[in-house]
């Protein structure tokens, strides 16, 4: 018949038999092979457990069973690939074995257990058999044996490599968009200190010109003093409005909006000598501009025309950022070129060479202007692109600890106020530059920087027949003069800077001479002050005739001029320094009690008020000179950091006159011993 399919049991047994074995020895055995059939119920029943056993030896998820001593009693396949173990290592031995960093959470875990909890989404740490640490989440329940009694947990594992990338992500986000704020924030409190600075500046000349024009009898000196007040205030504003327009465009460049330009016929030689012409030196140089700078222009022909068709505006509002940067970089005496190439090719087309060269100290290291594909003065990139980047030999690094150290940089660089301007003339001259057809470049010279851009020139061969003639054209700086102070009621009047107008009596911060030429000292004319009071002179002796002497530690020159002259008519004499490591070293190489009052400027270059009055307090030991703070900074932290630091006032700009006074008559009372 046909063949039947059927399912035993087998079992292997062995017997004895009766009677010896062929040699007479010991009875014979025989092996036996039992079979039992079974039925199709129960071999479909052992089916079904196979596969049950094979779903939890191979789940998508690991779980093993702990005894109420933390023992592995079971653990499934998926568990073990997890952590790299084979049972033998790892079923029967102390879970906490695999996670030593764990053993509070784990005890905890057990206690929760224990208590009849279950408990789920419980991140743990295990140790892999390779030592490394895998983040893994934990459910668990407890089975309990009839009795009631601890039986052994059912614990489930979960992955949690997963959420903690996602949550690192959120965090770095957070972080991320926490340093951006902080980095907004620090750029407008910067933009807004140069914003102030002038505004006060501007409220302060308006209130002096009008005390003025309030005279009945007003001589020609002083009209002409009011009307220098105003042009000098005309021309912060301005600077000002610059910068405010420099940020606005900058920001829209980023925003990826393009600018307008209008092409004119400009005369390289003209346009050379405009751009050096709007270097204003004592705005620029913490010296006033008396330390001898050179900026020449050098035009250089080399058969290409005289003029260029371009955006004159553009091009003078690069130039000026780029002329403007190198000077206040360089040191006293140094130099700043400006040097025009215009050149012919029968083979391309004419192109200009725009060079701004110093011998100062450099870009900061690390700084580059997108490379991009730049080819023989042409760029070939698409428009958008980085403007600038700042980072090591290799600034698109994907090392997250190198990226980390830029952006630090940059935050520092926010906070910084001990240098003018907030930032933004590399790049908006950038942004400038390739609107006008070319690509700013830049290399460090063995001293100096040498910024670079090539325009093409695509004037007309009627407008090109005129060829650029090489020459040089210089404008220096005056050297520094050496000024000193006096009590005599007619002198000679001194020499004036150019673009300087008598604000008090001030003397050159160095009151050395670094020119070649003799300068005799000249005095300076000081209002005779009044006779001190008999007590004044019983208690503190010739001291009470003198002035009353005040330090000015102001950085932007117009404010420290309305300072002065206020305190001129107070009858107080006044010695100004530019920031405050020259307030330090004034203070350290002058007698005791040269100077009985200290109005300090908080913002400053190369050293603010705040470090100052610091080395001032501590290093000098200087306890009992007033140093009154003057900063267009209110906050409260501000105010505490210059209490703490050893402030004796703090003052917001401007300070108004009727306060000045006050604080001069408090002061000299306390100079004179007439106070108690």
């Amino acid at each position: 018949g046909m063949p039947i399919k059927r399912y035993f049991d087998w079992t292997i047994g062995s017997v004895q038999l009766d009677g010896e074995d062929g040699d007479g020895d010991a009875p014979a055995s025989a092996v036996i092979l039992y079979g039992d059939m079974v039925n199709e119920v129960e071999s479909s029943n052992r089916e079904r457990d196979a596969e049950l056993i094979d779903f939890f030896q191979n789940a998508p998820i690991a779980m093993h069973w702990l005894n109420g001593d933390g023992i592995v009693l079971w653990a499934n396949q998926t568990e073990l690939n997890v952590l790299g173990y084979t049972p033998e290592e790892y079923i029967g031995q102390p879970i906490m074995n695999f996670c030593p960093d764990e053993k509070e959470l784990v005890l905890e875990i057990f206690k929760q257990l224990g208590s009849g909890n279950a408990i789920a989404d419980v991140p743990v740490r295990f140790r892999t058999k390779d030592g490394k640490l895998v983040h893994l989440l934990i459910d668990s329940n407890v089975a309990y044996n009839p009795d009631g009694s601890f039986g052994h947990t059912r614990c489930f594992i979960r992955d949690d490599t997963a959420r903690k990338i996602r949550d690192a992500r959120t965090k770095l986000l957070l972080e991320e968009n926490e340093r951006s704020l902080r980095m907004l924030d620090n750029f407008l409190s910067k933009t807004l200190h140069h914003v102030m600075g002038p505004l006060h500046a501007l409220r302060g000349t308006c209130e002096v010109v009008s005390e003025r024009l309030q005279l009945r009898n007003i001589s020609d000196d002083e009209k002409e003093k009011n009307c220098e007040l105003l042009e000098r205030a005309a021309h912060t504003v301005t600077t000002t409005t610059r910068m405010v327009a420099d940020v606005s465009d900058l920001a829209r460049f980023d925003e990826g909006s393009t600018l307008k330009t209008k092409l004119d016929t400009v005369d390289l030689r003209d346009l050379g000598i405009a751009a050096i012409d709007k270097v204003r030196f004592n705005d620029l140089r913490l010296s006033g501009g008396d330390d001898g700078v050179t900026v020449s222009l050098k035009l250089v022909g080399k058969g290409g025309s005289k003029a260029i068709s371009t955006d004159q505006a553009a091009l003078l509002r690069i130039l000026a950022h780029l002329l403007e940067n190198a000077v206040r970089e360089v040191q006293s005496g140094g130099n700043v070129t400006l040097q025009i190439t215009s050149s012919h090719s029968d083979n391309a087309s004419d192109r200009v060479l725009v060079e701004v060269m110093d011998d100062g100290k450099g870009l900061p290291v690390g700084t580059c202007l997108d490379p991009g594909n730049y080819i023989d003065g042409m760029d070939t990139r698409p428009a958008p692109c980085h403007r600038y980047l700042i980072g090591g030999n290799n600034p698109r690094t994907d090392d997250p600890d190198e990226l980390k150290k830029v952006r630090a940089k940059m935050e520092e660089g926010l906070r910084d106020l001990k240098q003018n301007g907030v930032g933004v003339g590399l790049p908006i001259s950038y942004h400038l530059v390739r609107v006008l057809g070319g690509d700013l470049r830049h290399d460090n010279a063995s001293k100096g920087t040498r910024l670079y851009f090539y325009l093409p020139n695509k004037l007309g061969e009627n407008e090109m027949s005129i060829e650029l003639k090489t020459e040089t054209i210089l404008k220096k700086s005056k050297p520094p003069e050496n000024i000193i102070i006096t009590s005599v009621e007619e002198q000679p009047k001194k020499r004036k800077r150019a673009d300087d107008a008598d604000f008090g009596n001030f003397v050159s911060s160095d009151g050395s001479t670094t020119s070649g030429e003799e300068t005799a000292a000249t005095p300076v004319k000081v209002e005779k002050a009044a006779e001190p009071a008999p007590e004044a002179v019983a208690k503190c002796g010739v001291k009470a005739s003198m002035p009353f002497s005040v330090l000015i530690v102001e950085d932007t020159d117009i404010c420290a001029r309305l300072l002065g002259m206020q305190l001129k008519k107070m009858k107080c004499s006044t010695q100004r320094a530019e920031n405050g490591k020259i307030a330090v070293d004034l203070l350290k190489d002058s007698m005791p009690g040269t100077f009985d009052m200290v109005l300090m400027d908080l913002r400053m270059p190369v050293m603010d008020g705040l470090e100052a009055t610091k080395l001032i307090r501590d290093e000098l030991n200087i306890k009992d000179l007033p140093i009154l703070a003057l900063t267009g900074e209110m906050r409260d932290d501000i105010r505490s950091e210059c209490e703490g630091i050893g402030f004796t006032e703090f003052y917001q700009k401007p300070l108004p006159k009727k306060k000045l006074q006050e604080l001069v008559e408090k002061y000299k009372a306390a100079r004179d011993g007439l106070v108690n």
